[in-house]
């Protein structure tokens, strides 16, 4: 597979630059689910600052290098397999601390791609390989919450009229949806992206009702899906044993439009 080349690439390179401490590798292939269209991705620690882009061409050939809006440095190379890369200095490698609770760390024995002074290997060490409480009743309640946020404001844009507006809007009432599912189902796997896989990890029937669901730019289709998501949100609530108080808060919000 030519990922799995490039990541050794990325391992040569980093390993005979002197001014790279560290790579972490994170993302499908440290789970060993990576395929032939999966990205690579790595943070890079330095103990002096050079040119990203410059670095990342060593790789391979680029197409395109740029920063997205999440402030990653994302490469397209001329293979077209797109990789994501962080670049911060050495001293802040700590960040990976940060991470706990928010992912998992259980094959934290693949994140390490080069650690030449043993931090990388003395951080890892010190977070919690437990799995985090995804689905602990804060977790589940923060999500009831955002989810009832994002139907009400799509509400209003179907009662508008914007149809552009609202369908583009609905896609985090999806998220929120899935990850209703997946707590409720107790298929947890691929928590942190709800969506990644979710034609496996989700039961048959929730996976079709989750695609009654997703709806076009029209004003008739996202009434539809705003009832069936509605829907789909009061049985999630019971399931999850939402309070009372949201579904009431959910039973004023889904009055039919």
């Amino acid at each position: 597979m030519v990922q799995l080349e490039m990541i050794e690439r990325v391992r040569e390179l980093a390993q005979a630059d002197g001014r790279i401490s560290a790579v972490l590798m994170y993302g499908s292939f440290i789970r060993g689910e990576g395929d032939a269209y999966s990205d690579i991705e790595f943070y890079l620690f330095y103990t002096s600052d050079f040119d990203h882009a410059d670095w990342v061409a060593r790789v391979r050939p680029l197409r395109m290098f740029f920063t997205n809006e999440f402030g990653t440095e994302v490469a397209v190379f001329d293979n077209l397999v797109r990789g994501e890369f962080h670049f911060l200095p050495a001293d802040r490698i700590g960040i990976v601390r940060e991470w706990e609770g928010l992912t998992s760390f259980r094959d934290y024995r693949n994140m390490s791609l080069v650690d030449k002074q043993g931090l990388l290997a003395e951080v890892l060490a010190g977070v919690s390989k437990q799995t985090p409480p995804f689905d602990s009743p804060r977790s589940v309640r923060w999500i009831a919450e955002s989810a009832l946020n994002h139907l009400l404001m799509v509400r209003g844009l179907i009662a508008r009229g914007e149809a552009v507006h609202a369908q583009v809007h609905f896609q985090y009432i999806q998220k929120h949806l899935l990850w209703l599912i997946r707590a409720a189902e107790q298929r947890l796997e691929h928590w942190e992206g709800p969506s990644k896989k979710a034609e496996e990890d989700l039961p048959p029937e929730w996976y079709a009702r989750y695609v009654r669901c997703v709806p076009d730019a029209r004003i008739e289709t996202l009434r539809r899906c705003y009832d069936e998501t509605a829907a789909a949100l009061e049985e999630l609530f019971v399931r999850c044993r939402i309070s009372g108080e949201l579904c009431e808060l959910l039973g004023d919000i889904k009055t039919r439009l």
